[in-house]
C-alpha cells in the first residue's frame, strides 16, 4: 500500500472515531474530526498531485513484471482472510449482543482493513492487465 493511500484510510479512521460524545475521552471529538479532514486532504495532494520521478525505464519495469506467475493473485488471499476476519467477529461476544467489546471491534477493523488492500489490490491487478494488452 502506497503512502498516499495509508493516510487516507487513517484520515477515515480518525473521522469515524471524532463521531460521538465527548464524555471520558483525552481527545475531543472535534479535533480528531479536524486531524482525519487534514489528514485526508494531505493522502489525496500526495495520491493526485505531487509527481514520482522513476529512474528505471519502460523496458525495465515491463521485464519485471514477466518474472511473476499469472496465476498469483494476492489480492484474493486478503480479500478471504479479510471477509473471514469480519464474519468471525458476530462469534466472539455471544453473552450481550448489544455490548461491544476491545476484541470485536479489533477482529471487525483488522478485517475491514485486510478486505480494503484486498480490492485495491483487485483494482490494481486489473488495471495493469487491462494496460498490459493481455487477453486471457
Amino acid at each position: 500500500m502506497n503512502k498516499s493511500l495509508l493516510y487516507i484510510f487513517f484520515g477515515c479512521l480518525a473521522i469515524a472515531m471524532g463521531f460521538g460524545n465527548n464524555s471520558g475521552e483525552v481527545i475531543p471529538s472535534w479535533a480528531k474530526l479536524g486531524i482525519g479532514v487534514v489528514v485526508i486532504g494531505y493522502g489525496i495532494y500526495l495520491n493526485y498531485f505531487q509527481k514520482v520521478k522513476t529512474n528505471n525505464p519502460q523496458s525495465d519495469r515491463i521485464s519485471s513484471t514477466k518474472g511473476t506467475s499469472k496465476k498469483a493473485r494476492p489480492s484474493y488471499a486478503y480479500l478471504t482472510v479479510g471477509v473471514l476476519l469480519l464474519s468471525f467477529s458476530n462469534y466472539l461476544n455471544q453473552e450481550n449482543e448489544y455490548l461491544l467489546n476491545f476484541w470485536t471491534i479489533a477482529v471487525w477493523t483488522v478485517g475491514l482493513a485486510l478486505s480494503m488492500f484486498g480490492l485495491y489490490l483487485f483494482f490494481k491487478e486489473r488495471r495493469e492487465k487491462k494496460e498490459s494488452g493481455n487477453i486471457e
